[in-house]
């Protein structure tokens, strides 16, 4: 397959999975606007990548490098906050109301990413996959079943194991304990 059937082949896969990988990105990083940003910025590095190389398989690489460019923006994002901290005007900010979470809400969600990312790296290969499969890229257990080529309850006992790792290292690790 030349370059620009590789093109044509991920501008169609890009249009059919628009809508998923926009909403994969907005569960990673928490704004639906930033989600489109970065969908965008996957498929120019994805169409940079076929530039340069035949990729097997279009669709997990697609899925794979919009997660990976989330977790770099949640990264870069954590960084700039460090050193970007302005204090002459903090108490008129304070007394602003707003409806959004407070800085505990957020630390209590970048504690639990960064909890779910451990258990998620201590887990066998397959069961990473499939949580991955079936919890950021919303696919049925079936498809992950036949993308992996195991059976249906494999991914299902997979899938629970997963899940019962996942919900136990957050349950002990709860500030509320």
């Amino acid at each position: 397959m030349d370059t620009g059937d590789n093109q044509q082949e991920l501008s169609v896969l890009f249009i059919d999975q628009r809508g998923a990988l926009i909403r994969m990105l907005s569960r990673v990083v928490g704004c639906a606007s930033l989600a489109e940003d970065l969908a965008q910025e996957t498929y120019l590095k994805v169409a940079k990548a076929l530039g340069t190389r035949p990729i097997e398989h279009l669709r997990p690489f697609l899925y794979q490098t919009a997660q990976y460019l989330a977790f770099d923006h949640l990264r870069s994002q954590r960084s700039k906050r460090r050193f970007e901290c302005s204090y002459s005007d903090e108490d008129r900010v304070a007394e602003v109301p707003t409806t959004a979470p407070g800085p505990e809400s957020h630390a209590q969600g970048q504690q639990q990413l960064q909890r779910f990312q451990q258990v998620l790296g201590t887990l066998p290969k397959r069961q990473q996959q499939i949580l991955v499969l079936h919890k950021l890229q919303g696919l049925a257990q079936s498809e992950i079943a036949q993308r992996l080529q195991v059976s249906l309850s494999t991914v299902e006992k997979d899938l629970r194991h997963a899940l019962e790792a996942c919900l136990k290292a957050t349950d002990l690790q709860s500030p509320h304990d």
